[in-house]
């Protein structure tokens, strides 16, 4: 599929993956993301591929980050309760539900990669973002390298540097091996004198540097956009890297600063250990955090169902 990509300049073809970009495409009118298509996927996605959050509304702090469930809403019902609440929904590995969106994947990684040449993805996917107006998302990182493609409303996305203080490489290391969430990072104001600033309108995306810490605010109107994934060879190496630093840390108590370096010879001996420790350890566990469930006769199109839960 060509022609979904706006023309870039050259500075922008040799700034990618290394600074934020804020970049052009032709999807804002696609039917893929009109109501119609997002009722069906919301109703196709199964319920353990959907993420659903809130947060407090004028709250930048990520410990203000609540996790919930759709319950048993239809799509109708969920995309009601987000344009009057206030509500973030993640339909995760959307290619894996409809081949539809899997063919608009793959267009514009094949699309990309004619762009850039040299530039060799794998491991792709694609997941849709339904939140409400003036929904906030907690600071936080994602693990491998992203996209944001924004088709319906408005948002502002705040992106910062990849290293300590907006990123602790402790914090970074317990990210990659799942003992942390990904909004488990302290925030402090100051750190947006520091942040690249973007603001995203239908028709345009965004990227970033691998694991640049991000949070957004939509604008007034119900938001849609979606999220690519992929992975390349240095991001892999980068990974392996962070999560054999995670093992030493833990197993030695360090506290200092551990070599990032994907090459050369203490790399490759990381790059084993981490792939010795995939094999053979279990994966950590995954307990249930919920605390609301969307209900769109509720005020903020949520119920509360654990104790204690905070209000937005």
């Amino acid at each position: 599929m060509a022609g979904i990509l706006a023309d870039w300049t050259e500075e922008e073809r040799a700034a990618f993956g290394s600074r934020p970009l804020r970049l052009g495409h032709s999807l804002s009118g696609s039917p893929l993301f009109g109501d119609d298509a997002l009722e069906q996927l919301i109703d196709a996605t199964p319920r353990d591929r959907v993420q659903v959050g809130t947060m407090h509304r004028t709250a930048r702090d990520p410990g203000s980050w609540r996790e919930g469930d759709l319950g048993s809403l239809g799509g109708w019902a969920v995309l009601d309760a987000v344009r009057r609440g206030f509500i973030w929904v993640h339909l995760r590995r959307v290619h894996e539900t409809d081949a539809r969106y899997r063919a608009l994947m793959q267009g514009i990684f094949a699309e990309w990669e004619r762009r850039l040449p040299g530039l060799r993805t794998y491991r792709h996917s694609m997941s849709v973002l339904v939140s409400s107006p003036g929904m906030n998302v907690a600071y936080h990182v994602d693990v491998p390298g992203q996209s944001l493609w924004q088709v319906r409303g408005e948002k502002r996305v705040w992106i910062y540097p990849p290293r300590p203080p907006f990123l602790p490489q402790a914090a970074l290391e317990d990210i990659i091996l799942k003992r942390a969430a990904d909004t488990a990072l302290a925030y402090e104001d100051g750190f947006d004198d520091h942040a690249a600033c973007l603001d995203l309108a239908p028709g345009t995306m965004a990227t970033w540097p691998l694991n640049a810490p991000h949070r957004v605010v939509n604008g007034d109107g119900l938001s849609v956009s979606f999220t690519l994934e992929h992975w390349t060879d240095a991001l892999r190496a980068a990974y392996a890297v962070n999560y054999a630093n995670g093992l030493i840390r833990r197993a030695t108590g360090r506290d200092a600063v551990l070599s990032q370096a994907s090459r050369g010879p203490g790399a490759w001996a990381k790059l084993v250990l981490a792939g010795l420790h995939k094999l053979l350890a279990p994966p950590p566990p995954h307990p249930a955090r919920s605390s609301f469930r969307v209900d769109p006769a509720a005020a903020e199109g949520i119920r509360d169902t654990a104790p204690g839960a905070r209000a937005v």
